[in-house]
């Protein structure tokens, strides 16, 4: 029986010599290869397009012997442009015909000018777009011939942009002389997809 118990206690001796032995001894830390790979995009550049122009209102005023200048009563539309990732700069313009009655008189040498008092006159319709804006020239004297009114240069505008006008951001200046009546004039917003 002596015996049984020395052979058991030089066993459960090896045994604990070798759970010991095998916390002590550690692998050294060893880092793994980096291992790389690639994200591709091939993202096609889309349109540039003018989606949308404001107009704007005078109300009912009462004629006047001399001359008179009118300051709009309401806008209504926004400007609004999109540069689908194209970054080609882009050009919007604006002509206005002379004011005109249903019956054709005209109100003669009128002058329509737009000037923009808005803070922001024009944002991405993105909080987050990463491209500089195009700008807005603020302050234009309209007539037949085509002015610049928002000039992007190559590499800016891209993404959805609008260009907001205020309720009293035209002006209509009226020379004495002049009939009463009912007039209109056409404003025509041309986009060029080209910088000015």
């Amino acid at each position: 029986m002596k015996k049984l118990v020395r052979n058991s206690m030089l066993v459960g001796a090896a045994v604990l010599g070798i759970g010991s032995l095998g916390g002590v001894a550690k692998a050294a830390d060893t880092p793994a290869a980096p291992v790389t790979s690639t994200a591709t995009a091939d993202i096609t550049p889309g349109t540039i397009t003018l989606d949308s122009a404001p107009g704007f209102q005078f109300g009912t005023v009462a004629a006047s012997a001399n001359d008179i200048s009118y300051t709009s009563t309401s806008s209504s539309g926004v400007l609004g442009i999109a540069d689908a990732g194209s970054g080609t700069g882009y050009t919007v313009t604006v002509a206005a015909s002379p004011f005109t009655a249903t019956g054709g008189a005209t109100l003669k040498n009128a002058q329509l000018s737009l000037d923009n008092k808005e803070t922001t006159p024009i944002k991405a319709d993105d909080a987050d777009n990463v491209s500089t804006p195009p700008a807005l020239v603020a302050n234009l004297s309209l007539s037949s011939s085509p002015v610049t009114v928002v000039n992007a240069a190559a590499g800016s505008g891209v993404g959805a942009y609008t260009g907001t006008y205020g309720a009293t951001d035209a002006a209509l200046k009226v020379p004495a002389g002049n009939i009463g009546g009912s007039y209109s004039s056409t404003l025509t917003w041309t986009l060029s997809n080209a910088p000015a």
